[in-house]
């Protein structure tokens, strides 16, 4: 048996095929008279909308993108090797407005330390795919030459903490430095003289800010001082880097890891030189990840709103679409708490 066609469900109903139309597309003009009786030969008819065909011809996908940067490196991971767990926060809030709007979102990996390999990427892909709007994870939200290939091709996109260019697309950001002075002065309120700080790779922005910050407590205090050490993110540069500042001759009773999956690595390398913490070294992470609350002693860290920021930007990108408006460039300030557990305590006299 053939599929029923809006000219049967106009049969059937007693309209025209444009009434069925505008029904099937929501238009507000449609009498509820009307609209009764097409929805009604629609269930008799077994009628299925072609969404796909409605969504082409209204000149949108109804697809949301979600860009992550890892090139090559994706086929390397395993379960020893993880992509980072916010991820999993930023996919959560986007799939929380995709499936209240009735959108659909796609995740792809795109390398950003090659232009010429990333641009012939990025035209395959918008090939395959027409994207209604994009989410760019650091450190694509900060790649010049991206954002510049989207301006172009005038699609929509939402930049998730980026460190520079303020305004460009949707910027959903924190106060990274002011979060970064919190932490220091609440160390140095317990007494913490000796601090380290394990930044985030070269290539991510927002977290120099937290460094900058910290600089600027410390400088209020007289005798203080500060360890950098790098860390790249990751559970395993954490525990490296924090290993690193721990075997230095004069180690610090505080370490400040950038994000809470180092500051659990930094925990693994107190552990593994019998330090006990907070009795003998303090931790302090940033992100309000899952893994913060999962170890013990539970890690103290900046809390952001990462899966309502997400949400956030969906929600915008989807309203835009659905308008059939570009998406003007403005950031969005979002709160962040300091959540104190029992990785900090006042420094042993």
């Amino acid at each position: 048996m053939s599929r029923p066609t809006i000219i049967d469900i106009a049969n059937r109903a007693g309209v025209s095929f444009k009434t069925v139309s505008r029904v099937l597309n929501k238009h507000p003009k449609v009498g509820e008279e009307y609209r009764v009786k097409v929805e009604q030969a629609m269930a008799e008819l077994n009628f299925k909308p072609n969404r796909a065909a409605q969504q082409l011809r209204g000149g949108r996908s109804s697809i949301l993108g979600l860009l992550v940067s890892s090139g090559a490196e994706i086929q390397t991971l395993d379960e020893g090797n993880r992509l980072p767990s916010y991820i999993a926060d930023i996919i959560t809030g986007m799939l929380q407005s995709c499936q209240t709007a009735g959108f659909h979102l796609v995740t792809e990996n795109i390398d950003n330390s090659n232009e010429e390999a990333g641009k012939a990427w990025l035209a395959d892909c918008f090939d395959a795919v027409s994207f209604d709007g994009l989410l760019l994870m650091p450190p694509l939200c900060d790649t010049g030459w991206l954002l510049d290939e989207l301006d172009a091709r005038q699609v929509r996109y939402a930049r998730m903490n980026p460190g520079t260019q303020l305004g460009r697309g949707l910027c959903l950001v924190i106060d990274n430095c002011s979060a970064g002075r919190e932490i220091g002065a609440y160390l140095l309120d317990q007494g913490h003289r000796r601090l380290g700080y394990i930044t985030g790779p070269s290539s991510h922005f927002a977290h120099t800010g937290r460094l900058d910050g910290l600089r600027e407590a410390l400088a209020q205090v007289p005798g203080a001082t500060l360890m950098v050490a790098q860390g790249a993110f990751t559970f395993t540069s954490g525990q490296s880097a924090g290993g690193e500042l721990l075997d230095a001759p004069s180690p610090p009773s505080a370490i400040f890891a950038a994000n809470d999956e180092m500051a659990a690595g930094v925990l693994a390398a107190a552990f593994e030189r019998g330090l006990s913490v907070p009795g003998q070294l303090s931790i302090f992470g940033f992100g309000g990840l899952l893994i913060s609350q999962s170890t013990w002693p539970r890690i103290s860290t900046v809390s952001q709103p990462t899966i309502a920021m997400a949400r956030l930007a969906a929600d915008t990108l989807i309203a835009a679409t659905l308008e059939d408006k570009r998406l003007e460039g403005r950031t969005v300030r979002i709160a962040y708490e300091l959540k104190i557990r029992q990785s900090v305590a006042p420094v042993c006299s």
